[in-house]
């Protein structure tokens, strides 16, 4: 008896890293909520990947409009709504943890990268913020040039 549980408990553990994770929350900011599926894969799972990688699938409540993109990770990954149009990626690793928030404009149809911060605990705590500061960049990689006004936005939003 005592071993079913047991095995029962794996199952039950291993099965969420096997299989794909749901996230359901408002990711475009228009107040229905949206479903967005991911599995982390390491290097060697896939062929079509050089890195650890989670594969993202971002369905819109509404018009069931498909998003798929692709996030890198360090160590332990998750994905999450981080409020109202934000997608969260948090990760991490003994000595750092990392932070990107995509925030979803409408302008641009894409969620932008918002915040990308990296944590050092082994330097004292020592954040550094890695956006870029000559572009915008999307959750699937596609760059934007940089305006004034685009600028000034994102420091409001990052803060």
């Amino acid at each position: 008896m005592m071993i079913k549980k047991i095995n029962i408990i794996c199952i039950t553990f291993f099965s969420a890293f096997l299989y794909s994770q749901e996230v359901v929350g408002d990711f475009n900011n228009d107040k229905i909520d949206d479903t967005l599926t991911y599995k982390c894969y390491k290097v060697g799972e896939i062929k079509e990947i050089n890195e650890p990688t989670c594969k993202a699938v971002l369905v819109l409540g509404q018009s069931k409009k498909r998003y798929d993109f692709n996030l890198n990770y360090v160590s332990s990954p998750v994905i999450s709504n981080c409020g109202p149009g934000c997608i969260l990626l948090y990760d991490a690793s003994a000595d750092t943890e990392y932070t990107q928030e995509y925030t979803y404009f409408p302008k641009y149809n894409n969620w932008i990268l918002t915040k990308d911060e990296t944590l050092n605990k082994d330097e004292n705590g020592k954040i550094e913020n890695n956006i870029p500061k000559n572009y915008l960049l999307s959750i699937d990689n596609k760059k934007y040039p940089m305006k004034k006004n685009t600028r000034t936005l994102k420091k409001k939003i990052s803060k």
